[in-house]
């Protein structure tokens, strides 16, 4: 298993927040019943039911292994990755946590492809910065804060 940066699992906590009683997902309702820090799929392969409650414990085992068995095998792929410091794929990790880990070379991923490729540009914060916010939703409050202290995260030296 990869080491995940305790900076990302912070990072995620963060704008995720804990909800210890099942949500419905923001965008797909009760289609996609969400519980803790966005788990919608436990561990053990059991989908989140809406009348389910979990322990802020629970819910901090099912984002780390989440992000073990799903996020970190994406993301340890980009060829950059082993060039990268700590803070540099602990924000990764938040960015794939929230947009899904496939995004590197994806159709709609460009400018962050670009940002994991263009390691002479990593000291660059205004352009780390410009790009992380194109993936704001069209300025939601919420993915803009995000995406900001992500770039920042990004550009911060170890």
């Amino acid at each position: 298993m990869s080491f995940i940066p305790e900076a990302a699992i912070e990072l995620i906590k963060n704008f995720e927040g804990f909800r210890a009683e099942a949500y419905p997902d923001p965008i797909t309702g009760w289609q996609l019943p969400t519980i803790g820090y966005g788990t919608t799929i436990y561990p053990d392969g059991y989908h989140v039911k809406p009348s389910d409650i979990i322990s802020e414990a629970r819910a901090s085992e099912c984002l780390a292994d989440h992000i073990a068995k799903v996020c970190a095998p994406a993301l340890t792929k980009i060829p950059t990755w082993v060039k990268m410091n700590s803070n540099q794929q602990s924000a990764l990790y938040s960015f794939a946590y929230n947009l899904g880990a496939g995004f590197y070379q994806g159709a709609n991923f460009t400018s962050i492809t670009a940002v994991c490729d263009s390691p002479d540009r990593w000291n660059d914060s205004v352009w780390i910065d410009e790009q992380f916010g194109k993936y704001t939703n069209h300025g939601l409050e919420g993915l803009v804060r995000r995406r900001t202290a992500e770039a920042t995260l990004f550009c911060t030296p170890v």
